[in-house]
């Protein structure tokens, strides 16, 4: 063999070799042309989800309109090229790319909360308009915006043609904003819930820890109080009540000028509510003024329901209210073993985490009832103290009073070490796009990435946005489209191909 011959069967047996193994790097140009390729039909796509109303209400997790959507999802998916199925039950749409085990997961929901009054809305919360380069309506950033990025970026790895090492999976829910996640039982059922991954449904760049999330109720029956007739407050019970309220049944004079003396004398600490009396036909009633804020910052508010029942309570004597009725009851547990802590240290659930700081305990609403009265509690803990624990010492606390506890909804604390792959994976993929440095969070709230083990919050918020999630003329900037697409297209090629993204050429 002369030496040209020999050259030849080498550069050939190179080139074979080279052909054989996967490609090691995803090149940042052809990422970003995949993706600029695919906006006008995601934009478009956006557009028409954003026109069904999924609203999900309390005690609504299945509605006709969900159905209709999930199933245009799947129609979309399988057009890209993707198997996608509706599960039974059809509250729940799968889409998959690549078959076997150990499955990479992203989970979003396609429902919505009610858009509120609609007159506040520059343009119609459930018209998909575009408009400065947003697409405007309820649902268009939480959480069709990323669930419509995750889909493209699948069928844009797909388009790719870059060997899979595992499959992928895109779980589209439809009952997450009221809390009630039991859509997803048939995900469990149908033995789909993938290893590890992310829910498209909070904000980057990568959230690993958050608390415990439960919802009760306090509930006091019994004889009615004889004084006491009504005592009330609050708008929901993950929100500081700004006011609170009560009627007093007797003489008004008497009444006021005793309610005024206690009002006197009453020591709120350092934020304190302020207080008003008015005389009725027959008796008092009496207004607490605090201040608003989100109940999983309780510290940050005055809570007018606790304020109200400590007065109430120093002054029940006074003015007449019973002890052993379901009112002077429940009174007496809010002021004994709420009143002024945030933290839940008298009901036994003071606890705190390095990064997630101390619990939360926040009674956010209080209504009467036929039989008596009804105090609703939101509780977040950092983890440590599960949920069992929990409604346990609740219980305890609940006895000496005779109430009841009701659980309405729970949510065990989430936490994955920030050091693991998948962490640091998605953590490096987002600093690579947008050299922001920050650190993995941890956070009180909740996101759907407590649905299942494994799973972080990874986008789609953009740090230093507007918090437009259910809040009026909700919109998803068409470029914050764009990036997060790429950026999800980017982490399932690492995570699901195993390449790494080649940085655009220096210009």
């Amino acid at each position: 063999m002369n030496c040209r011959s020999w050259f030849k069967t080498c550069l050939g047996a190179a080139l074979l070799l080279v052909a054989a193994v996967p490609a090691l790097a995803f090149d940042r140009a052809q990422l970003d042309a995949a993706v600029a390729g695919r906006m006008d039909a995601a934009v478009a796509d956006l557009q028409d989800w954003v026109r069904v109303p999924t609203i999900t209400a309390a005690g609504d997790p299945h509605r006709a309109d969900k159905t209709a959507l999930l199933g245009a999802i799947v129609a979309r998916a399988r057009a890209l090229g993707l198997t996608a199925r509706l599960l039974p039950g059809e509250q729940v749409a799968i889409v998959d790319l690549g078959q076997g085990d150990n499955a990479l997961g992203i989970l979003v929901h396609a429902d919505v909360v009610p858009p509120g009054d609609a007159a506040r809305w520059t343009h119609s919360p459930f018209g998909g308009a575009l408009i400065d380069g947003a697409v405007w309506g309820r649902g268009s950033l939480d959480d069709k915006g990323p669930l419509v990025a995750s889909l493209y970026a699948m069928a844009a790895l797909k388009d790719a043609g870059l060997p899979l090492k595992r499959p992928v999976r895109l779980i589209v829910g439809s009952s997450e904003e009221n809390m009630d996640w039991r859509d997803l039982d048939a995900v469990r059922a149908a033995g789909l819930v993938p290893t590890e991954g992310w829910t498209a449904d909070a904000g980057f760049p990568v959230i690993y820890a958050e608390k415990s999330y439960l919802d009760v109720a306090a509930v006091f029956g019994g004889p009615a109080d004889p004084v006491l007739r009504k005592f009330s407050g609050g708008t929901a019970p993950n929100a500081v009540p700004e006011t609170a309220t009560a009627s007093l049944a007797g003489v008004p004079v008497t009444l006021a000028a005793t309610l005024q003396s206690a009002i006197d004398a009453y020591q709120g600490g350092p934020a304190p509510a302020t207080f008003s009396v008015e005389q009725t036909a027959g008796g008092v009633q009496i207004t607490a003024r605090g201040k608003a804020a989100h109940g999983a910052k309780p510290e940050a508010g005055v809570n007018a329901i606790t304020h109200l029942a400590r007065l109430l309570h120093r002054a029940r004597q006074a003015v007449g209210i019973d002890a052993t009725s379901a009112q002077g009851r429940a009174v007496a547990f809010i002021a004994e073993q709420l009143g002024l802590e945030t933290d839940g240290g008298a009901l036994g659930l003071r606890h705190s985490v390095a990064n997630l700081g101390a619990s939360t305990v926040n009674l956010g609403l209080l209504s009467g009832t036929d039989a008596g009265l009804r105090a609703q509690l939101n509780i977040r803990l950092p983890q440590g103290i599960d949920l069992a624990t929990q409604r346990a010492r609740l219980t305890s606390a609940l006895a000496p009073y005779q109430g009841q506890l009701e659980v309405i909804e729970g949510k065990e604390a989430l936490w994955v070490d920030p050091q693991t792959p998948l962490v640091q994976a998605l953590l490096g993929i987002y600093r690579q796009f947008t050299g922001d440095q920050t650190p993995p969070l941890a956070i009180g709230g909740t996101t759907y990435a407590k649905a299942f083990p494994g799973f972080v919050a990874f986008g789609m918020g953009f740090p230093g946005g507007p918090m437009l999630a259910h809040a009026e003329n909700e919109r998803l900037k068409v470029d914050d489209l764009r990036r997060g697409m790429a950026i999800y297209l980017a982490a399932l090629a690492h995570l699901a191909a195993g390449v790494t993204l080649e940085p655009p050429p220096s210009p």
